[in-house]
């Protein structure tokens, strides 16, 4: 329950093809990703961006996401770029904030269920 975050800090680039990224704790990102991302709680630093799917339980966006956000709980803070779908079960934009997609709310919790096998 009280796992550590683990930090992907502002010098680190990932990519690969169908590559995905999965922690069962939370997962901080300060650097760049193009891969698809499960976890606990995602959070994409402001120095942060994704070029993927995230899928997570908790998943709150500083910084730039290219692609569908599925979670439970979404929060797009005012520094965000978001351009692509959101199913969320609640979710928060803050004034200032940059999202181009659609939003709808989760059929069931296995739309936004993280896959951390």
């Amino acid at each position: 329950p009280d796992a550590p975050t683990s930090v992907l800090g502002q010098d680190i680039t990932i990519s690969g093809q169908q590559l995905v990224l999965k922690t069962k704790g939370s997962l901080l990102i300060a650097g760049h990703i193009q891969g698809d991302v499960h976890g606990e709680s995602v959070t994409v630093g402001d120095t942060g961006s994704v070029e993927g799917t995230i899928t997570a339980r908790q998943i709150t966006v500083l910084g730039e996401v290219r692609g569908a956000l599925k979670g439970s709980s979404v929060h797009l803070n005012a520094t965000s770029r978001v351009d692509g779908d959101i199913v969320k079960q609640t979710l928060a934009i803050a004034e200032g904030a940059q999202f181009a997609g659609s939003v709808r709310r989760a059929k069931d919790m296995s739309e936004v269920t993280p896959d951390l096998g």
